[in-house]
């Protein structure tokens, strides 16, 4: 292979903090179910192509958890209602399985499946629902979030697909005791790759802060379009602190100092590219509307440059900081487009898009990377087969390409020079922008009470015992994640009531009582 054109991959993997305080177990248990069925899956798939590279990204706070599981054996509310017997579930408890146990893709999930399906038309009469239809629904639900290679690999869960009805007790148990003896295998299975040096992995700031954003919020003067909160935030030590902390776990874990960076929600400005590089990262993914934006001059505009697409095929250097820029289009086809596709098709489709991509950019630099930077576990319950088929065709065909070929971030960056930035546009993955987390009047409601519980922490500091601590919650509620639930809907109201608790917590730690604005919601 002369000169390939290298494609980066990058797979996202983060979920919020799930605890209510004071509790000490989960309240839900995403991570738990994502953890048998993606941070395994992923990986594993990976593992079958020797010759085939990918990065995969995780969230700090992810992390503390999937170590909670694996080490701690913590469990969470779901789990609880899972491993309780039907006939002894409160009515609260039974509505709460009758709601929340269909949480799966319905096309892929739940209709293939008769007894499953047939539980959820039952749903609507929950009169009806016996302790055998909650049974079966205690097992279905659980046994769907293992990844296919699971279930191939294990006799015990091929028989219980087999079986499809009248499920025991034992049936739950083995499956409660699989998904623990999955999720033991998962840190493994990573160090493994990575000392084969055939995956790179990196952070993101621990509790997924927006950092533009907590750096300072007067960044919004270059969006007039969105309306500032009240009072302004600007913390740029907790910029450092979101990632010293998910440096300081990744090493506990990986035994090795992370160098690259997936930032939340891909989000950036250059106070935060600074603070990035003053924490010792070498580089940063971002997305190309980003670029584009760092590039218009006086003479060029946004429109201009964005038809300039072979820009984005190289790496870039801001005050030191590399940064690679993720093709949203073919990025997005993944997420979002290719699912609905026959998977053979789709693949074939993208790699087509990688070989154009190719024929085009090779005489135009010398060393060419396409990056692609998508959410690495939410995508694929909506493709067949958990995508299993899509991706193996992709990475079959990219192992034994002639113009292809997989590279990890830190690998190319040591063999090619980047180009020199002169600035570096803000805004994130959406739409360049922070609007999804800032600017709504729910929104910048919650960065008022940010900002007042802030100063009532300063005012008392000196008199508070445990202050680590309570900046630890501070830190929590400063995540992307309860404002995104504010953006986009929620129906069950679960980010909130994790949002608030904390925000109540700092109250009561601080002896004062939380506004009434706060307790009516």
């Amino acid at each position: 292979m002369r000169s390939p054109t290298y494609v980066i991959f990058l797979w996202h993997m983060h979920q919020p903090l799930y605890r209510v305080p004071p509790r000490q177990e989960y309240y839900l248990g995403w991570v738990r179910l994502h953890a048998i069925k993606d941070y395994y899956g992923m990986a594993a798939l990976l593992d079958k192509f020797s010759k085939v590279k990918a990065t995969f990204n995780f969230s700090g706070v992810l992390l503390e958890q999937l170590m909670d599981y694996t080490y701690g054996k913590k469990d969470d509310y779901y789990l609880k209602l899972t491993l309780k017997d039907p006939n002894d579930l409160a009515r609260k408890e039974r509505d709460f399985i009758l709601t929340r146990f269909f949480s799966v893709n319905f096309e892929r999930h739940i209709k293939p499946y008769p007894r499953y399906a047939q539980l959820y038309q039952k749903k609507s009469t929950p009169k009806k629902v016996t302790p055998q239809d909650l049974l079966d629904l205690q097992v279905f639900f659980n046994l769907s979030w293992f990844h296919p290679f699971s279930i191939k690999s294990d006799k015990c869960l091929r028989a219980l697909r087999r079986k499809g009805k009248d499920f025991s007790s034992d049936d739950k148990q083995y499956i409660v005791e699989k998904q623990y003896k999955i999720m033991s295998e998962i840190f493994p299975l990573y160090k493994r790759l990575l000392t084969e040096k055939r995956i790179e992995i990196t952070i993101t700031p621990f509790y997924h802060p927006i950092l533009p954003l907590i750096h300072d919020t007067d960044i919004l003067k270059d969006f007039s379009y969105l309306k500032k909160p009240v009072l302004r935030c600007a913390w740029p030590d907790d910029c450092h602190w979101h990632l010293k902390r998910s440096k300081q776990l990744f090493k506990e874990i990986f035994e090795r100092q992370v160098k690259g960076s997936w930032p939340s929600e891909g989000s950036i400005s250059e106070g935060v590219a600074k603070i990035y590089k003053q924490e010792g990262f070498n580089w940063i993914g971002l997305d190309e509307g980003v670029l584009f934006k760092s590039l218009i001059t006086d003479y060029v505009s946004y429109d201009i440059i964005k038809n300039q697409r072979h820009l984005i095929y190289r790496p870039y250097n801001f005050d030191g900081l590399n940064m690679f820029f993720r093709d949203r289009n073919l990025s997005d086809a993944i997420s979002f487009i290719y699912q609905g596709w026959d998977p053979i098709f789709a693949s074939n489709d993208l790699l087509e898009h990688f070989k154009r991509i190719h024929y085009y950019t090779k005489k135009l630099f010398k060393k060419r990377v396409i990056t692609i930077i998508m959410d690495g576990e939410n995508a694929w319950e909506y493709y067949r087969n958990n995508g299993i088929e899509f991706l193996e065709n992709v990475y079959a065909n990219l192992e034994k390409s002639p113009v292809l070929s997989t590279t990890l971030p830190s690998s190319f960056l040591a063999r090619q020079e980047s180009k020199r930035l002169e600035r570096l546009g803000a805004g994130s993955w959406i739409n360049n922008d922070f609007g999804v987390w800032i600017g709504s009047k729910e929104n910048n409601a919650n960065w008022y009470t940010l900002r007042r519980i802030r100063d009532l922490i300063e005012k008392n500091k000196k008199n508070i015992k445990n202050l680590d601590k309570l900046m630890e919650y501070f830190y929590i509620i400063e995540g992307s994640d309860w404002n995104w639930w504010n953006t986009f809907d929620e129906p069950s109201g679960d980010f909130k009531i994790i949002f608030l608790s904390y925000i109540r917590e700092i109250y009561k730690k601080l002896g004062k009582k939380a506004p009434l604005y706060l307790t009516k919601k």
